[in-house]
């Protein structure tokens, strides 16, 4: 489970820089888009995606094994 959290707190900082990214990209500065952008920015994604979805699993396992 720590392991977990780790990948959490990492996605979380991921996260972090992403919204820097585009608060600058908002006020104007400009972000070159590359391939390795693009390839960074499907990656966060997914790892959001499959974190939201093992929160989603431990919260029915744990509802289950209270039954």
């Amino acid at each position: 489970m720590q392991s977990i959290m780790g990948l959490i707190v990492n996605a979380g900082n991921a996260h972090n820089s992403q919204t820097a990214m585009l608060t600058k990209e908002a006020s104007g500065e400009h972000i070159p888009v590359t391939l390795l952008l693009v390839h960074s920015q499907d990656h966060l994604m997914t790892a959001i995606t499959y974190i939201d979805l093992a929160k989603e699993l431990v919260a029915v396992y744990e509802k289950m094994a209270q039954k």
